[in-house]
């Protein structure tokens, strides 16, 4: 317990405050501070030279510092805006007019991101929204029966936002994979709370971000 409450002081909101909704946005770390304002004394002090001297690599160094989190390998994160569109991103690589242009979901998922995906069905994609009668566990073998030979992805989080239960996401991909569909896992609510290793999982695509438990700010998915 102590070596966990030496580090209760390196954030400040904790000083004032019982703080237990760091699922929406994490607690500020102290050392924020610094970064920031050596950030605006380069933009600053730089100008336009602020790109050629940091900035541009600055997506990919911070992207190599969250790989190992989610266990993925140096170079293979890539920066974006939110999880909405870094899916969107996803989305675009593929071709929904074809026979396979199912889209499996759980109506447990996050707001935007069904929001996302039902508005694909203007490009074709045929969107199977599997409800569940229990609002905190994903139904598997319900879910698990909907992906068939025309699935083509098969978008859903290791942990549901609104209940933290944490989803069988090895049997989603493995049965995704004898079908030949794509998983994009998303580990927002997972990264920081428990052990995460996308390669080992053998997600197609995995999306998160930094601003719930890894304290990292908003603006980095």
């Amino acid at each position: 317990m102590d070596e966990l409450l030496k580090w209760r002081s390196e954030f400040p909101i904790l000083d004032r405050a019982t703080y237990l909704i760091s699922n929406s946005l994490g607690a500020m770390p102290r050392g924020v501070y610094d970064k920031m304002h050596a950030y605006a004394d380069s933009w600053a002090g730089r100008g336009v030279r602020a790109w050629e001297e940091g900035w541009w690599e600055m997506a990919v160094s911070v992207g190599d510092k969250i790989a190992p989190l989610i266990g993925a390998r140096s170079g293979e994160v890539s920066l974006h805006q939110n999880v909405t569109l870094t899916q969107a991103v996803i989305s675009s690589c593929f071709d929904f007019r074809g026979p396979r242009n199912k889209i499996v979901m759980t109506d447990l998922e996050f707001p935007s991101i069904q929001y996302f995906y039902h508005e694909q069905r203007r490009l074709g994609a045929r969107v199977e929204l599997v409800a569940n009668v229990d609002p905190v566990r994903l139904d598997l073998p319900k879910f698990l029966a909907a992906i068939d030979e025309n699935t083509l992805l098969v978008p859903i989080s290791l942990v549901l936002f609104r209940s933290a239960y944490i989803v069988d996401a090895r049997a989603i991909i493995e049965r995704a994979h004898q079908v030949g569909a794509h998983v994009i896992l998303d580990v927002f609510q997972a990264a920081g709370t428990i052990p995460v290793d996308v390669r080992a999982l053998g997600a197609d695509f995995a999306v998160g971000g930094v601003l719930k438990w890894l304290c990292g700010g908003p603006g980095v998915a």
